[in-house]
Protein backbone atom coordinates (compact mmCIF):
# COMPACT_ATOMS: atom_id res chain seq x y z
CA UNK A 1 0.00 0.00 0.00
CA UNK A 2 1.09 3.28 -1.13
CA UNK A 3 2.25 5.71 1.76
CA UNK A 4 0.02 8.62 0.26
CA UNK A 5 -2.94 6.22 1.30
CA UNK A 6 -1.72 4.45 4.45
CA UNK A 7 -0.15 7.30 6.07
CA UNK A 8 -2.86 9.81 6.30
CA UNK A 9 -5.47 6.98 6.95
CA UNK A 10 -3.42 5.73 9.73
CA UNK A 11 -3.15 9.69 11.12
CA UNK A 12 -6.31 10.35 10.65
CA UNK A 13 -7.69 6.96 12.03
CA UNK A 14 -5.89 7.72 15.40
CA UNK A 15 -6.72 11.11 15.66
CA UNK A 16 -10.62 9.94 15.23
CA UNK A 17 -9.73 7.49 17.97
CA UNK A 18 -8.44 9.97 20.53
CA UNK A 19 -10.94 12.55 19.80
CA UNK A 20 -14.08 10.04 19.80
CA UNK A 21 -12.40 9.00 23.60
CA UNK A 22 -11.96 12.74 24.66
CA UNK A 23 -15.68 13.19 23.67
CA UNK A 24 -16.53 10.07 25.53
CA UNK A 25 -14.93 10.90 28.80
CA UNK A 26 -16.41 14.30 28.36
CA UNK A 27 -19.74 13.03 28.32
CA UNK A 28 -18.60 10.42 31.61
CA UNK A 29 -18.14 13.87 33.43
CA UNK A 30 -21.18 15.48 32.44
CA UNK A 31 -23.04 12.53 33.40
CA UNK A 32 -21.34 12.30 36.88
CA UNK A 33 -21.29 16.12 37.55
CA UNK A 34 -25.56 15.80 37.06
CA UNK A 35 -25.61 12.91 39.18
CA UNK A 36 -23.46 14.56 42.01
CA UNK A 37 -25.97 17.36 41.28
CA UNK A 38 -29.02 15.38 41.46
CA UNK A 39 -27.63 13.68 44.91
CA UNK A 40 -27.65 17.46 46.63
CA UNK A 41 -30.93 17.51 45.15
CA UNK A 42 -31.80 14.24 46.91
CA UNK A 43 -30.30 15.99 50.26
CA UNK A 44 -31.96 19.39 49.90
CA UNK A 45 -35.28 17.68 49.65
CA UNK A 46 -34.67 15.52 53.11
CA UNK A 47 -33.14 18.71 55.01
CA UNK A 48 -35.97 20.97 53.50
CA UNK A 49 -38.73 18.80 55.02
CA UNK A 50 -37.33 17.80 58.13
CA UNK A 51 -35.88 21.48 58.37
CA UNK A 52 -39.69 22.29 57.82
CA UNK A 53 -41.65 19.43 60.08
CA UNK A 54 -39.29 21.11 62.82
CA UNK A 55 -40.20 24.35 62.38
CA UNK A 56 -43.71 23.26 62.41
CA UNK A 57 -43.30 21.07 65.71
CA UNK A 58 -41.68 24.36 67.43
CA UNK A 59 -44.43 26.69 66.43
CA UNK A 60 -47.02 24.36 67.84
CA UNK A 61 -45.66 23.55 70.87
CA UNK A 62 -44.37 27.48 71.48
CA UNK A 63 -47.93 28.42 71.17
CA UNK A 64 -49.33 26.02 73.42
CA UNK A 65 -47.26 26.79 75.99
CA UNK A 66 -47.82 31.27 75.50
CA UNK A 67 -51.27 29.66 75.71
CA UNK A 68 -51.03 27.63 78.78
CA UNK A 69 -49.34 30.40 80.53
CA UNK A 70 -51.79 33.52 80.12
CA UNK A 71 -52.93 33.99 83.61
CA UNK A 72 -56.57 34.22 82.33
CA UNK A 73 -56.85 31.12 80.69
CA UNK A 74 -55.26 29.44 83.21
CA UNK A 75 -57.03 30.24 86.18
CA UNK A 76 -60.44 29.53 83.83
CA UNK A 77 -58.63 25.78 83.27
CA UNK A 78 -57.85 25.42 86.72
CA UNK A 79 -61.54 26.44 88.07
CA UNK A 80 -62.96 24.30 85.67
CA UNK A 81 -64.94 26.83 83.79
CA UNK A 82 -65.70 25.62 80.62
CA UNK A 83 -67.52 28.55 79.30
CA UNK A 84 -65.13 31.38 80.87
CA UNK A 85 -62.59 29.22 79.26
CA UNK A 86 -63.87 29.43 75.51
CA UNK A 87 -64.34 32.39 76.17
CA UNK A 88 -60.59 33.84 77.19
CA UNK A 89 -60.02 31.69 73.88
CA UNK A 90 -61.56 31.61 71.19
CA UNK A 91 -60.90 35.06 69.84
CA UNK A 92 -57.25 34.17 69.56
CA UNK A 93 -57.60 30.80 68.34
CA UNK A 94 -60.09 31.52 65.41
CA UNK A 95 -57.00 34.42 64.30
CA UNK A 96 -54.40 31.74 64.67
CA UNK A 97 -56.53 29.26 62.64
CA UNK A 98 -56.31 31.71 59.64
CA UNK A 99 -53.39 33.11 59.74
CA UNK A 100 -51.56 30.56 60.93
CA UNK A 101 -53.15 27.06 59.61
CA UNK A 102 -53.78 26.00 63.44
CA UNK A 103 -56.65 23.91 62.97
CA UNK A 104 -56.68 21.79 66.44
CA UNK A 105 -56.83 22.79 70.03
CA UNK A 106 -57.32 20.88 73.31
CA UNK A 107 -57.35 21.13 76.69
CA UNK A 108 -57.44 17.85 78.80
CA UNK A 109 -57.89 16.62 82.77
CA UNK A 110 -55.65 13.72 83.92
CA UNK A 111 -55.26 11.43 82.65
CA UNK A 112 -56.39 12.19 78.76
CA UNK A 113 -59.50 13.25 78.90
CA UNK A 114 -61.14 16.10 76.93
CA UNK A 115 -62.30 18.92 78.66
CA UNK A 116 -62.36 21.64 75.81
CA UNK A 117 -62.28 21.80 72.21
CA UNK A 118 -61.48 24.91 70.74
CA UNK A 119 -61.72 24.04 67.09
CA UNK A 120 -65.84 22.49 68.09
CA UNK A 121 -66.51 23.58 71.28
CA UNK A 122 -69.30 20.92 71.56
CA UNK A 123 -67.61 17.70 72.14
CA UNK A 124 -65.93 16.79 75.16
CA UNK A 125 -65.57 14.43 78.10
CA UNK A 126 -64.09 11.54 75.55
CA UNK A 127 -61.05 9.78 77.11
CA UNK A 128 -58.36 9.85 74.70
CA UNK A 129 -55.40 7.53 76.37
CA UNK A 130 -56.53 4.31 74.38
CA UNK A 131 -54.97 5.29 71.29
CA UNK A 132 -52.89 8.38 72.11
CA UNK A 133 -49.61 7.68 73.55
CA UNK A 134 -48.35 11.24 73.31
CA UNK A 135 -51.10 12.23 75.40
CA UNK A 136 -50.88 9.68 77.96
CA UNK A 137 -46.73 10.12 78.06
CA UNK A 138 -47.20 14.08 79.16
CA UNK A 139 -49.44 13.26 81.85
CA UNK A 140 -47.64 10.29 83.33
CA UNK A 141 -43.90 12.08 82.80
CA UNK A 142 -45.29 15.71 83.53
CA UNK A 143 -43.48 17.07 80.27
CA UNK A 144 -43.76 18.73 77.14
CA UNK A 145 -44.24 16.45 73.86
CA UNK A 146 -44.25 17.93 70.45
CA UNK A 147 -44.13 15.77 67.16
CA UNK A 148 -46.28 14.02 64.49
CA UNK A 149 -49.44 11.93 65.85
CA UNK A 150 -53.06 11.06 64.68
CA UNK A 151 -56.17 12.58 66.34
CA UNK A 152 -59.73 12.18 65.70
CA UNK A 153 -59.68 14.46 63.79
CA UNK A 154 -56.61 13.52 61.52
CA UNK A 155 -52.98 13.90 61.68
CA UNK A 156 -51.51 16.84 63.26
CA UNK A 157 -48.44 18.14 63.91
CA UNK A 158 -48.71 18.52 67.79
CA UNK A 159 -47.46 20.30 70.76
CA UNK A 160 -48.61 19.23 74.01
CA UNK A 161 -47.57 20.93 77.49
CA UNK A 162 -48.64 20.20 80.89
CA UNK A 163 -50.52 22.85 83.27
CA UNK A 164 -49.83 22.53 86.65
CA UNK A 165 -51.76 24.52 89.65
CA UNK A 166 -49.93 26.52 92.42
CA UNK A 167 -48.93 23.86 94.30
CA UNK A 168 -47.30 22.64 91.13
CA UNK A 169 -49.43 19.46 90.88
CA UNK A 170 -50.69 18.31 87.39
CA UNK A 171 -53.78 19.92 86.71
CA UNK A 172 -53.93 18.47 83.15
CA UNK A 173 -53.02 19.74 79.55
CA UNK A 174 -53.08 21.63 76.50
CA UNK A 175 -52.45 21.23 72.89
CA UNK A 176 -51.83 22.83 69.67
CA UNK A 177 -52.15 21.25 66.24
CA UNK A 178 -51.15 22.13 63.13
CA UNK A 179 -52.31 21.05 59.68
CA UNK A 180 -50.13 18.61 57.91
CA UNK A 181 -50.46 20.49 54.55
CA UNK A 182 -48.92 23.62 54.80
CA UNK A 183 -45.29 21.48 55.66
CA UNK A 184 -45.77 20.80 52.15
CA UNK A 185 -47.10 23.77 50.55
CA UNK A 186 -44.24 26.04 52.60
CA UNK A 187 -42.03 23.63 50.89
CA UNK A 188 -43.58 24.59 47.65
CA UNK A 189 -43.40 28.27 47.99
CA UNK A 190 -39.85 28.30 49.53
CA UNK A 191 -37.93 25.62 47.12
CA UNK A 192 -40.26 24.72 44.67
CA UNK A 193 -41.02 21.48 45.59
CA UNK A 194 -43.69 18.70 45.17
CA UNK A 195 -44.62 16.82 48.21
CA UNK A 196 -47.71 14.63 49.80
CA UNK A 197 -47.99 12.68 52.55
CA UNK A 198 -49.37 9.06 53.12
CA UNK A 199 -50.63 7.93 56.38
CA UNK A 200 -51.25 4.12 57.05
CA UNK A 201 -54.61 3.69 56.44
CA UNK A 202 -55.91 0.92 59.73
CA UNK A 203 -54.48 3.99 61.63
CA UNK A 204 -57.17 6.30 60.01
CA UNK A 205 -59.73 4.33 60.11
CA UNK A 206 -59.30 3.17 63.57
CA UNK A 207 -58.36 7.07 65.08
CA UNK A 208 -59.37 9.40 62.83
CA UNK A 209 -62.97 8.85 63.11
CA UNK A 210 -63.98 12.75 62.30
CA UNK A 211 -62.13 12.72 58.74
CA UNK A 212 -64.60 13.51 55.90
CA UNK A 213 -65.21 10.98 53.83
CA UNK A 214 -63.63 11.59 50.74
CA UNK A 215 -60.06 11.10 52.40
CA UNK A 216 -60.52 7.47 52.75
CA UNK A 217 -61.20 6.15 49.56
CA UNK A 218 -59.84 3.91 46.59
CA UNK A 219 -58.21 6.70 44.49
CA UNK A 220 -55.92 8.00 47.49
CA UNK A 221 -55.59 4.25 48.29
CA UNK A 222 -51.26 3.36 47.59
CA UNK A 223 -50.28 0.38 48.89
CA UNK A 224 -51.28 0.12 52.88
CA UNK A 225 -51.39 3.96 53.11
CA UNK A 226 -54.01 6.75 52.40
CA UNK A 227 -52.63 9.73 50.34
CA UNK A 228 -54.05 12.40 53.15
CA UNK A 229 -52.36 15.46 51.62
CA UNK A 230 -50.39 16.63 48.32
CA UNK A 231 -49.88 19.94 46.67
CA UNK A 232 -50.49 18.26 43.14
CA UNK A 233 -52.43 15.09 43.57
CA UNK A 234 -52.33 13.95 39.77
CA UNK A 235 -48.87 14.22 40.01
CA UNK A 236 -48.52 12.36 43.25
CA UNK A 237 -50.81 9.68 41.41
CA UNK A 238 -48.01 9.03 38.87
CA UNK A 239 -45.07 9.32 40.77
CA UNK A 240 -45.78 7.06 43.99
CA UNK A 241 -46.99 3.82 42.98
CA UNK A 242 -47.77 0.86 45.51
CA UNK A 243 -44.76 -0.91 44.92
CA UNK A 244 -42.58 2.30 45.73
CA UNK A 245 -44.13 3.13 49.20
CA UNK A 246 -43.56 0.44 51.49
CA UNK A 247 -40.43 1.50 52.52
CA UNK A 248 -38.87 1.68 55.76
CA UNK A 249 -35.62 3.88 55.19
CA UNK A 250 -35.06 6.36 52.63
CA UNK A 251 -35.78 6.40 49.12
CA UNK A 252 -34.45 7.69 46.19
CA UNK A 253 -35.65 7.20 42.00
CA UNK A 254 -36.22 9.10 38.75
CA UNK A 255 -39.65 8.51 37.17
CA UNK A 256 -41.25 10.28 33.68
CA UNK A 257 -44.48 11.79 33.60
CA UNK A 258 -45.80 13.71 30.47
CA UNK A 259 -42.10 13.73 29.39
CA UNK A 260 -40.54 15.57 32.12
CA UNK A 261 -38.29 13.51 34.38
CA UNK A 262 -38.65 13.76 38.41
CA UNK A 263 -36.81 12.96 41.20
CA UNK A 264 -38.41 11.33 44.09
CA UNK A 265 -37.65 11.38 47.86
CA UNK A 266 -39.40 9.24 49.71
CA UNK A 267 -39.29 9.50 53.68
CA UNK A 268 -40.49 7.11 56.27
CA UNK A 269 -42.64 9.19 58.34
CA UNK A 270 -41.94 8.95 62.04
CA UNK A 271 -44.13 10.16 65.23
CA UNK A 272 -43.23 11.29 68.00
CA UNK A 273 -41.54 8.31 69.49
CA UNK A 274 -40.15 7.50 66.21
CA UNK A 275 -42.43 5.28 65.18
CA UNK A 276 -43.07 5.16 61.59
CA UNK A 277 -46.86 5.86 60.93
CA UNK A 278 -46.86 6.64 57.43
CA UNK A 279 -44.40 7.98 54.14
CA UNK A 280 -43.51 11.55 52.90
CA UNK A 281 -42.83 11.91 48.92
CA UNK A 282 -40.97 14.94 47.94
CA UNK A 283 -40.41 15.63 43.79
CA UNK A 284 -38.34 17.75 41.97
CA UNK A 285 -38.29 18.34 38.33
CA UNK A 286 -34.98 17.55 36.49
CA UNK A 287 -36.09 18.42 33.27
CA UNK A 288 -33.72 21.85 33.46
CA UNK A 289 -30.82 19.17 33.93
CA UNK A 290 -32.00 16.80 31.48
CA UNK A 291 -31.71 19.52 28.95
CA UNK A 292 -28.59 21.43 29.93
CA UNK A 293 -27.20 17.72 29.81
CA UNK A 294 -28.72 17.07 26.02
CA UNK A 295 -27.07 20.35 25.02
CA UNK A 296 -23.91 19.36 26.51
CA UNK A 297 -24.11 16.35 24.77
CA UNK A 298 -24.64 17.85 21.27
CA UNK A 299 -22.06 20.60 21.73
CA UNK A 300 -19.68 17.49 22.68
CA UNK A 301 -20.21 15.59 19.57
CA UNK A 302 -20.65 18.79 17.34
CA UNK A 303 -16.90 19.17 18.88
CA UNK A 304 -15.78 16.36 18.16
CA UNK A 305 -16.34 16.54 14.25
CA UNK A 306 -15.39 19.49 13.42
CA UNK A 307 -11.92 17.98 15.23
CA UNK A 308 -11.93 14.76 13.40
CA UNK A 309 -12.70 17.12 10.72
CA UNK A 310 -9.98 20.00 10.82
CA UNK A 311 -7.35 17.08 12.05
CA UNK A 312 -8.00 15.08 8.80
CA UNK A 313 -7.82 18.07 6.91
CA UNK A 314 -4.52 19.20 8.53
CA UNK A 315 -3.16 15.61 8.01
CA UNK A 316 -4.10 15.46 4.90
CA UNK A 317 -2.40 19.12 3.77
CA UNK A 318 0.79 18.20 5.98
CA UNK A 319 1.30 14.61 4.82
CA UNK A 320 0.24 15.50 0.52
CA UNK A 321 1.50 18.80 0.16
CA UNK A 322 4.83 19.13 2.30
CA UNK A 323 6.05 15.83 1.86
CA UNK A 324 4.58 13.18 -0.68
CA UNK A 325 4.03 15.36 -3.55
CA UNK A 326 7.68 16.62 -2.94
CA UNK A 327 9.40 13.60 -2.59
CA UNK A 328 7.07 12.11 -6.13
CA UNK A 329 8.65 15.29 -8.08
CA UNK A 330 11.73 14.29 -6.98
CA UNK A 331 11.41 10.67 -7.51
CA UNK A 332 10.39 11.76 -11.27
CA UNK A 333 13.34 13.57 -11.63
CA UNK A 334 15.61 11.15 -10.34
CA UNK A 335 14.06 8.33 -12.35
CA UNK A 336 14.62 10.63 -15.55
CA UNK A 337 18.44 11.23 -14.90
CA UNK A 338 18.64 7.72 -14.52
CA UNK A 339 17.64 7.29 -17.92
CA UNK A 340 20.03 10.16 -18.88
CA UNK A 341 17.60 12.78 -19.03
CA UNK A 342 19.26 15.50 -16.60
CA UNK A 343 17.89 18.61 -18.05
CA UNK A 344 14.74 18.66 -15.42
CA UNK A 345 16.28 20.66 -12.51
CA UNK A 346 14.68 20.26 -8.63
CA UNK A 347 12.35 23.00 -7.42
CA UNK A 348 14.00 26.30 -5.26
CA UNK A 349 15.82 24.22 -2.37
CA UNK A 350 13.72 26.55 0.36
CA UNK A 351 10.33 24.71 -1.38
CA UNK A 352 11.41 21.62 0.86
CA UNK A 353 11.48 21.22 4.36
CA UNK A 354 14.64 20.01 5.88
CA UNK A 355 14.39 17.02 5.11
CA UNK A 356 13.66 16.76 1.66
CA UNK A 357 15.68 19.64 1.17
CA UNK A 358 18.77 17.42 1.44
CA UNK A 359 17.52 15.01 -1.01
CA UNK A 360 17.25 17.65 -3.44
CA UNK A 361 20.58 18.59 -2.62
CA UNK A 362 22.10 15.73 -3.49
CA UNK A 363 19.98 15.23 -6.78
CA UNK A 364 21.59 18.33 -8.10
CA UNK A 365 24.81 17.19 -7.25
CA UNK A 366 24.44 13.71 -9.54
CA UNK A 367 22.53 15.98 -12.03
CA UNK A 368 25.64 18.05 -12.28
CA UNK A 369 27.89 15.06 -12.56
CA UNK A 370 25.73 13.52 -15.41
CA UNK A 371 25.60 16.93 -17.75
CA UNK A 372 29.76 17.78 -16.96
Amino acid sequence: MKFRLSGPLLLITASTVVVIAITLIAQLMTKRLVETAHAGDYDLMQRAFTGTLKGMEDEASSDAEIFANMPSVRTAFLERDRPKLLGECQGAFKLLEEKYAIDQAQFHTPPGVSFLRLDAPAKFGDDQTSYRPMLSEVHEEKALRKGVAITKAGPAILGIVPIFDAAGNLSGSFEMGLEFGPVLDDMKTAFGLEGAVFFQEKQLHDIATDLPGDVITQKNRVGKYIRYHATHPDLAAALVFDRDIDITGPKTYERTVAGVPWGVQLMPLLNYANKQIGVVAIAMSFEEDKTLARRALIWQVLAALVSVVLLAGTILIVVRGVLVAPLAAINERMSALVAGDASRPANALDSYCEELETLARNYEHLRAQRRS
